[in-house]
């Protein structure tokens, strides 16, 4: 009796991790290939006004991808994996930010990114906090 509650117990999902494999591998294949974009889509800190309003858009485009690739999976697979439709919101809170930049850079103004915050802290650490293998890429929030 007693094996049979601790497998229970150490099978459970923890609902603060992203823990269920066919939704942790879409999510950590899908970041992946979200991170290999950011990372190419990157423009110098000191490329035109144009050209980082450019890259940031494509990296919003490659978050916004990844996303959706997650939330394709059955509703109820993702329900029964407590955080990850939270999680997704957390990326598409960030993509907006990002957007309300870019679109003030594009518009001539002088904007200052600051990450969302979450809990009293940045939103990037409890996206970097569900167990994944998908750390936010500094190229995110390193907007100048």
């Amino acid at each position: 009796m007693f094996c049979a509650g601790l497998w229970t117990y150490a099978n459970h999902d923890r609902p603060e991790l992203i823990d269920n494999p066919p939704v942790s591998e879409v999510a950590e294949n899908a970041c992946a290939t979200m991170r290999a974009t950011v990372a190419a889509k990157a423009a110098p800190p000191d490329a035109p006004v144009d050209a980082r309003v450019r890259s940031i858009r494509e990296q919003n485009a490659a978050v916004t991808v990844m996303v959706v690739q997650v939330r394709d999976l059955d509703r109820d697979l993702r329900a029964d994996d407590r955080p990850t439709d939270a999680w997704l919101a957390d990326w598409e809170t960030l993509v907006e930010a990002r957007e309300r930049y870019a679109a003030d850079l594009a518009a001539g103004r002088r904007p200052h990114f600051v990450v969302p915050t979450a809990d009293g802290g940045p939103l990037t650490d409890r996206m970097n906090s569900v167990g994944l293998r998908c750390e936010v890429p500094p190229q995110l929030i390193d907007l100048r």
